[in-house]
């Protein structure tokens, strides 16, 4: 029987995705498929010896599509009875597997793990904001709000074990957007899962490094922000979830700061489409509310929930 399936999307870090590799235990219950996103055929070369290497390790190859179809790819293989996702360029920490061995055997759809943010440059801890760890020691002094930052706050989907069975009864996959491609499956699987655990332990390390993906700012990707999170706080909203992410009027103030005033409307154009109108918007940067994403994250998030630090 296979327990875990981890899915690893990859382009052009042979080396990187080879210590992630070295990371995962070699067992006969743990099925690993990298989903190589249309890398270099340099790149591609360098994954020739890893089925010699890491025998339980299945590499799938597509065009360049995106992140988010690439986990796709990588769900469409999953067999386990738990999927896992890592990025790359990250690895899991020593002895990973022994914490979710343990949460495993028990009746969880859904596991939160804690995560350790390290310096590329350094191998230091990240001076960068750790928000996984500052929304579970909320979550330990307040478990009903921390609870709620967990199934819908907290939008990366590593650190998360998956009951398989959640993903493909409802349905739940990865959109294919240039940024935060990853938010609807992690609020989804928040939503749809009965029974959850948290470990405040880490079992994953992710790596700050400059030049990443989520760092990067251009038009696009403000207005791709906008549609992301106005879909998610609708969906929210329909449901009965007592939660509005703020991020979704994050690339208006970004706007407003940086004199993008077509940019601006067209945010408005697509927060439009979920029912956010520009009264709704401006009422929300008036009380200033909006801080940028991860600076300050522990203030933030006891102001938004009215949890004294």
């Amino acid at each position: 029987m296979t327990n875990y399936s981890i899915v690893i999307p990859h382009y052009n870090l042979p080396a990187l995705l080879r210590r992630c590799l070295g990371s995962i235990p070699q067992r006969d219950d743990i099925q690993v498929i990298v989903v190589d996103d249309g890398s270099s055929e340099e790149s591609k070369s360098a994954l020739e010896d890893i089925g010699i290497d890491f025998p339980n390790v299945q590499v799938v190859y597509q065009e360049n599509l995106g992140g988010g179809a690439a986990r796709n790819r990588g769900l469409a293989e999953a067999k386990g009875k738990f999927v896992m996702f890592a990025d790359a360029d990250d690895y899991f920490c020593k002895n990973f597997i022994e914490l979710v061995d343990r949460y495993a055997t028990q009746d969880n759809d859904i596991v939160y793990f804690n995560a350790n943010f390290v310096d590329a440059d350094t191998g230091k801890p990240a001076k960068q904001k750790n928000h996984v760890d500052e929304i579970i020691k909320l979550y330990k002094k307040n478990a009903t709000k921390g609870e709620t930052l967990l199934r819908y706050y907290f939008g990366e989907p590593w650190c998360k074990m998956v009951r398989r069975s959640i993903i493909e009864d409802n349905g739940i996959r990865f959109e294919q957007t240039k940024i935060h491609n990853d938010t609807r499956f992690s609020y989804l699987v928040g939503y749809f899962a009965k029974n959850m655990a948290v470990c405040g332990e880490p079992i994953y390390n992710y790596i700050v490094r400059q030049g990443s993906v989520s760092k990067i700012i251009s038009d696009d990707r403000l207005i791709a922000r906008v549609s992301v999170f106005g879909q998610k706080n609708r969906f929210l909203q329909e449901h009965g979830i007592d939660f509005f992410d703020k991020l979704m009027v994050w690339p208006f103030k970004y706007c407003k700061e940086h004199g993008k005033g077509d940019i601006y409307m067209r945010c408005l154009e697509e927060a439009a489409k979920y029912g956010y109108d520009e009264k709704f918007i401006r009422k929300l940067l008036r009380q200033n509310k909006i801080e940028t994403f991860l600076p300050r994250v522990k203030k933030k998030i006891c102001k938004m929930m009215g949890i004294k630090k």
